[in-house]
């Protein structure tokens, strides 16, 4: 067996020391296996500053899995390597949540734990897990445009108490207007008229940045995205809403929210609205289309039976 471990130098919690730990852990824990270590690299282009692999190409040729060490951030980037290089039918994905936002952890019970985390790697147990595509980039769990992303390039903490503060320190937002058109389950395209939103989420897994839990009912191999729109509301009814995005109780304002599944789903805002995947925001754009990409293989606790194989 190879595995080879990616880390993200430019990760918040990142350090020598805590990579060396890993690697020792790993060592130890996947016996008798070929062990690469890569890094990932900050680039520059048109679109501004993206994180790449460059080594990957090489590193992964011959690998029987990737391991992922970081948070959302850094698991995109190796998603993006794994689509770009035809591999993901083939090797399948490990993480060792180690950054800021982990929304795989919460949504398919993976451990915080560098050594726990390792032990459910070696299990080899997998789930088909569907892979986002937006304005050229791929992505692996959720996107969203509107409030989310209008506070995380605000935000002090990705906390709950933080998401509270920055939502209480913005409350004078307006929301934005924008034109949005989808293809449903079936394959029909509906477009909705131009209107204002304060939100509107494509979701793949239950929760949203690990807290929020907004598609209960979301299956993260069907090919469809859960799509939360939340409408336009009076600013009085602001401190409503966002108990409701907090608590999960959409029925607090059920007239004000919108909820339907989709394979395609194109954004074209009137006015500069902001848009992130999984954390980390897009360039700015007169329109963002999100589609499915395909499907990576997850690696996941052995109790996920009903729906594991084994690599």
């Amino acid at each position: 067996m190879k595995y080879v471990l990616v880390f993200n130098p430019q990760a918040k919690r990142y350090s020598r020391d805590a990579e060396a730990l890993i690697l020792s852990q790993a060592s130890g824990i996947l016996r008798h296996a070929a062990i690469t270590v890569t890094h990932t690299a900050c680039v520059a282009d048109k679109q501004g500053r993206r994180y790449v692999i460059d080594d990957f190409a090489h590193c992964s040729a011959d690998a029987d899995c990737v391991i992922a060490v970081g948070g959302d951030g850094t698991i995109n980037i190796v998603v993006s390597a794994l689509m770009q290089s035809g591999l993901s039918p083939r090797v399948p994905l490990g993480v060792i949540p180690y950054g800021t936002g982990n929304n795989l952890v919460r949504s398919f019970g993976l451990d915080r734990d560098s050594e726990k985390a390792l032990h459910i790697i070696r299990q080899g147990h997998t789930i088909p897990l569907d892979v986002g595509w937006v304005n050229q980039q791929y992505y692996c769990v959720n996107t969203s445009f509107g409030l989310f992303p209008y506070l995380v390039a605000r935000r002090v903490t990705r906390s709950l108490v933080g998401w509270t503060y920055e939502a209480l320190r913005h409350i004078g937002f307006t929301p934005w207007p924008l034109r949005l058109r989808y293809t449903d389950a079936t394959g029909h395209d509906v477009a909705l008229p131009a209107q204002r939103f304060i939100l509107g989420a494509l979701l793949n897994t239950p929760y949203y940045g690990s807290i929020l839990r907004m598609a209960p009912d979301a299956v993260w191999d069907d090919g469809l995205f859960d799509v939360k729109l939340i409408h336009e509301t009076p600013k009085f009814a602001y401190p409503l809403v966002f108990t409701m995005i907090l608590t999960g109780q959409y029925d607090l304002l059920r007239h004000t929210t919108t909820t339907f599944r989709a394979r395609r789903v194109e954004v074209m805002p009137e006015t500069t609205c902001h848009f992130e995947t999984d954390g980390d925001m897009l360039p700015r754009s007169s329109r963002y289309t999100v589609e499915m990409a395909g499907q990576l293989r997850l690696l996941v606790p052995s109790w996920h039976t009903s729906r594991s194989s084994m690599i």
